[in-house]
């Protein structure tokens, strides 16, 4: 599904391609962008196309419902409603973040480079490992956050930043992201290549790192920032979910 885009010149916009969201116009760092959230609605809420009043309104949603939230501002939450993605009033509805489960500190910090040649994407995979490995100790961790000038990012948006320096765009929000590119098998991963967790609501996609090789992947963690993880620990073993390679 493609969601109308408006553009506000001087303000950050909404940016989705039928894949979810970036963000939305008026962001702030404060703004919740990935599906680990919900809204409940406190009133019954039109659901609408838009964010904006006068959109067309796709149906009526009941008191009571709980929706998972794609991304909020102050005024609008993107939601997933009977298999759309559309808009509810934030005035009707209340954003609770669901937490993630605490993640094992890394057995190995150090980052194990990346092969002079990986099947996955050649110098672009070795450049995508050693730009994310670069970004250890520099990072913290928020919540949907996106702010690039301090270095406060979630997962997903951390991924993208590392993706986008190396010349490759892709969308904020680890479950625009896991429709990307092509499915790559465990055990056909290559670094470079984009794995997907589920590490709050059992099944669904809210956690993103990138792979670097020798059974391990880089990712960026609540409490922790960017660290390496033992992709074969049976903590993320048992949370895995799909690898992509864009």
């Amino acid at each position: 599904m493609q969601i109308k885009i408006k553009n506000y010149l001087g303000k950050k916009t909404l940016l989705t391609l039928g894949l979810a969201l970036s963000m939305f116009s008026g962001f702030s760092t404060s703004a919740f962008a990935a599906p680990v959230a919900t809204a409940t609605v406190n009133k019954g809420v039109n659901f609408r196309a838009d964010q904006s009043t006068s959109a067309p309104v796709w149906g009526f949603i009941k008191q009571g419902t709980v929706l998972p939230v794609e991304a909020a501002n102050d005024y609008w939450v993107l939601v997933d409603y009977n298999g759309k993605q559309g808009y509810v009033s934030r005035s009707y509805v209340t954003v609770n973040e669901n937490k993630p489960a605490p993640a094992p500190a890394p057995s190995n910090p150090a980052p194990t480079p990346a092969p002079s040649n990986p099947a996955g994407g050649g110098s672009l995979a070795n450049k995508i490992v050693n730009t994310a490995a670069s970004f250890q100790g520099r990072v913290t961790y928020v919540f949907g956050s996106r702010d690039l000038q301090h270095l406060r990012l979630d997962c997903s948006s951390f991924t993208q930043h590392v993706f986008q320096l190396n010349g490759v765009q892709i969308p904020w929000g680890s479950k625009a992201q896991a429709k990307l590119g092509t499915y790559i098998p465990r055990n056909q991963l290559q670094p470079g290549d984009l794995v997907f967790f589920s590490v709050s609501t059992p099944g669904q996609i809210n956690h993103v790192g990138i792979y670097i090789g020798n059974g391990q992947f880089i990712n960026n963690l609540p409490n922790k920032g960017v660290v390496i993880g033992d992709f074969n620990s049976s903590y993320w073993t048992s949370h895995y979910i799909t690898g992509r390679r864009i």
